[in-house]
């Protein structure tokens, strides 16, 4: 079978050896510089390509807001064009306010209150219905820019792609060969039960015994409570409620889309739920899946995936059912986890019981003209111990030991059998974990 050579036609390569440099410019340097222009001219068409998806993608949410506005007012008559009149005010008022960062009902504002402006100039204010018509004239004219710019911002589009294809680069030849993350609960101990979320990745490589990949991301991503360290932008995306404004920010801030925010996310989400905050840790989980989702969908996955889930249909409806499970998954696995620690926090105890019923029962407790060695002693013991050795009775030493962990009651003992504050022919002690076991008193 001839082997397929093609794919390297165009590799570009820094120090090609039919390329002559000029006569005072050292190879080494020149081999440098062509290096930095090939890294130059690939990040710049990847930036070039992403701005142009982001800016298709939101052209298009725009298109979507302007043709159901045009389409309300079109039909509007009666009752239904005066709630329309008023709504474009309360619209204009909302647009002509400044925002940093607007969203898209931000841009349509300001379209509205653009659109009224030009209204004003034209003296179209006569009635209702004369507003309606300049409005509906307005947007048509302005979904017709809309949509050519659409057209040029999708030839640009083909051409920086043709170009990236013509130039072979590490991301096209390279790829993940396993990827997984999970989502495990963390010991139950002395800081209570946390969740801790660990991603291993490996790049799969020609020669997997000279480089190694694996990286655990526990260490560094961890923080002293045991739960998952959550970035920045990892957390303001994870408040963020609304596919529109899921949208809006990862247009904005691409970094987020990352398998370690997503897992951030998620892990976060166990410890909400942990904490009983369990509205927000549902929210959590819907936004961890937007950017597993969109990962999942290759380069373009921001766009397909905000065009397909998020408008309603089948799609949105697979993608809430699935957020439905992964949060019944977690609030599972939480409930386990507060089991286990319940479990843990039981107080072990010690029992004192005696094998023959007819043993004699010794308890003495000193007075203060009594063997200093054993008042120092009988000091040593609480009060609640002290007050249970005056009263004589082995139920009432056993009422204070079932409130003391089993090595704090083992010590006591120690103290009494030095002392012989209390001796017992046949003692039995009981662990409530195993069966009775014999030991005698001294």
């Amino acid at each position: 079978m001839p082997l397929d050579y093609s794919k390297w036609d165009n590799l570009e390569l820094s120090d090609d050896s039919d390329v002559e440099p000029h006569p005072n410019i050292e190879k080494g340097t020149f081999i440098r510089l062509r290096q930095r222009k090939i890294r130059e001219d690939r990040e710049n068409r990847r930036i070039r390509r992403e701005r142009i998806e982001a800016t298709l993608a939101m052209n298009q949410g725009l298109i979507a807001r302007l043709s159901a506005v045009r389409s309300t007012f079109a039909a509007a008559q009666g009752a239904a064009l005066q709630q329309a009149v008023e709504q474009l005010d309360r619209d204009v008022a909302a647009g002509r306010e400044k925002k940093e960062d607007p969203s898209e009902a931000d841009m349509v504002n300001a379209l509205m209150a653009r659109i009224a402006d030009d209204l004003l100039k034209g003296e179209v204010l006569d009635g209702a219905e004369a507003r309606r018509d300049g409005v509906v004239a307005q947007l048509g004219g302005h979904l017709e820019k809309l949509e050519r710019a659409m057209g040029e911002l999708e030839r640009e589009l083909d051409e920086v792609r043709k170009e990236e294809a013509k130039h072979v680069s590490p991301d096209s030849i390279m790829h993940t060969g396993f990827d997984r993350s999970f989502v495990a609960p963390g010991a139950a101990g002395a800081a209570g039960p946390s969740a801790a979320a660990r991603t291993v990745t490996t790049d799969e490589v020609l020669n997997p015994g000279s480089v190694g990949k694996h990286r655990d991301e526990t260490e560094d991503d961890v923080d002293d409570d045991g739960d998952l360290k959550l970035d920045d932008d990892a957390r303001a995306f994870a408040s963020i409620k609304g596919m529109s404004n899921s949208m809006d920010y990862i247009h904005k801030h691409l970094a987020v889309v990352s398998d370690k925010k997503a897992d951030q996310i998620l892990g976060h989400a166990f410890t909400l739920e942990l904490a009983g905050n369990h509205a927000l840790s549902k929210q959590y989980v819907r936004q961890s899946l937007i950017l597993t989702y969109i990962l999942q969908m290759g380069a373009s996955g921001v766009n397909v995936f905000f065009n397909r889930v998020g408008v309603k249909g089948q799609a949105q409806d697979m993608f809430e059912r699935d957020v439905d499970s992964r949060y019944k998954h977690i609030v599972g696995r939480c409930q386990v986890i507060k089991s286990e620690g319940e479990e843990a926090e039981q107080v072990e105890s010690i029992q004192l019981q005696c094998d023959d019923p007819n043993a004699p029962i010794r308890m003495s407790v000193p007075d203060a003209e009594d063997d200093p060695e054993r008042v120092e002693l009988f000091s040593q013991l609480p009060v609640d111990m002290q007050e249970a050795l005056r009263v004589g009775t082995l139920e009432a030493v056993n009422r204070v030991l079932a409130d003391v962990p089993g090595p704090e009651a083992e010590r006591l003992l120690s103290i009494c059998g030095q002392g012989n504050f209390l001796v017992i022919d046949g003692e039995i002690v009981v662990d409530p974990n195993e069966e009775p076991t014999e030991s005698k008193a001294e």
